[in-house]
């Protein structure tokens, strides 16, 4: 900006020169009016913190009940702490109750459905012995059911026949050594004979899950005459019966077995509707005859499933001359055949006929009878072998227990019906 060339008295004419100014508005006007535009500018600055605290408080409403809600949640911790500091004692005892519960039925689960699968959880180490422990008597619980279960009686007594029909199927062994008597019962049927009922469920049959040989049905036709008994056998030329000697012998102790349960007094041999059977080892046969073998059938142990499953009973034929003889070679094993002793070494008794067909067994003092399976399946083979020897009851004395299983010692036992009592598949 140019730097003014006029003096101080050269500006001072000038502003001398211009027009004087002159307000006729009075005093008090002037002052109402500065005084109103003080007022404003005041209310405009009042105005604005005003809305600013409004938005504010609005915003404190909103957010309150986050505030206290956040509030609340923090708090829990602090109260449920402080809970537990005020009632530990009660609380630990019934966290021990829901633990408790918790394990019973984990466990009763586990019991009901069989299963022991192990799934995930997030439990402290010292949870560990507990939970293992309970585990151990859950699987001792299960061996003591499975223990009673296998120690049911084997044989079929009179009080199983309600109703039923009793089938008796003479099935060999897997190595062909001995002719097991299977028992079985089905329902009364009066339309049929009790060979039809026999002939009908050869094919219900499952030897192989009892583990003893696949024999049934048989690979031959049959015609039974009622009036006569006399039973047809007719098999076809490619029969399996003449391969070999001991195949043979198997299926004479089978028609032998069931001349005997059906009360059949001959069976006639045929081959494709044509007289009689070739055999290798017999040679030809019109018809079948039993052999009438001496001596009486004495009851041993098998075991085709192993030592842990329920023994078969299988009778041989041994030519003694008494019961007591019997029951004495019954404590021994018989290697020759695959079969065991059938009555303990270390029980030891005597034995007398005290009346007509009831034998007397009194325990010697040092043997200890205990209720167990092996005691109760020793009971069921001394009852089949007097049976056998024409005794229809026996009458225990002298034992530590007065019941076995289902056999009440205080009264005079019944000789089993038949043996080895087996399930049909529905």
């Amino acid at each position: 900006m140019r730097k003014s060339s006029l003096s101080d008295e050269q500006l001072e004419k000038l502003l001398s020169q211009m027009p004087k100014i002159k307000d006729s508005r009075d005093p008090k006007d002037i002052y109402q009016n500065i005084e109103m535009k003080l007022g404003k500018r005041k209310q405009r600055t009042w105005i604005l913190p005003s809305a600013a605290a409004a938005a504010a408080l609005l915003l404190f409403f909103i957010l309150a009940p986050n505030i206290m809600n956040w509030q609340d949640s923090a708090e829990k911790p602090v109260e449920m702490k402080a809970g537990k500091s005020s009632s530990s004692a009660d609380i630990a005892s019934e966290n021990n109750t829901f633990e408790a519960k918790d394990e019973q039925a984990e466990i009763t689960a586990r019991e009901e459905t069989g299963e022991n699968n192990t799934s995930e959880n997030h439990t402290s180490q010292y949870d560990e012995p507990s939970k293992n422990n309970a585990e151990i008597e859950s699987n001792d619980q299960n061996s003591l059911r499975s223990v009673e279960a296998d120690a049911s009686e084997t044989a079929v007594y009179e009080e199983d026949l309600a109703g039923k029909e009793i089938l008796t199927y003479a099935i060999p062994d897997k190595t062909a050594q001995n002719i097991v008597p299977v028992s079985v019962l089905v329902e009364e049927d009066p339309a049929k004979s009790k060979f039809q009922l026999f002939e009908d469920n050869m094919s219900r049959l499952t030897e192989e899950e009892w583990g003893l040989k696949d024999y049934y049905p048989l690979n031959a036709s049959f015609s039974f005459d009622q009036e006569n008994r006399a039973l047809t056998v007719d098999v076809p030329l490619d029969h399996p019966y003449s391969m070999s000697s001991s195949a043979e012998q198997m299926l004479e102790q089978v028609l032998s077995n069931i001349m005997s349960n059906l009360e059949i007094e001959k069976i006639n041999l045929e081959t494709e509707g044509q007289k009689g059977i070739e055999f290798s080892h017999y040679g030809y046969r019109e018809e079948f005859v039993p052999e009438t073998g001496n001596g009486n059938l004495i009851y041993y142990f098998l075991y085709p499933n192993g030592s842990e499953s329920k023994p078969f009973m299988v009778p041989l034929r041994e030519k003694l001359n008494s019961i007591k003889d019997a029951l004495r070679a019954m404590k021994e094993n018989r290697a020759e055949n695959n079969l065991q002793a059938s009555i303990p070494k270390d029980i030891n008794f005597e034995a007398e006929e005290i009346q007509d067909r009831k034998l007397l067994i009194r325990f010697e003092s040092e043997s200890e009878i205990i209720d167990n399976e092996s005691t109760l399946h020793a009971i069921e083979a001394i009852l089949l072998t007097a049976k056998e020897f024409n005794f229809e009851t026996v009458k225990i004395e002298n034992a530590d227990v007065d019941k076995i299983g289902k056999f009440d010692l205080t009264n005079d036992l019944k000789v089993p019906v038949a043996a080895n009592k087996r399930e049909l598949p529905n």
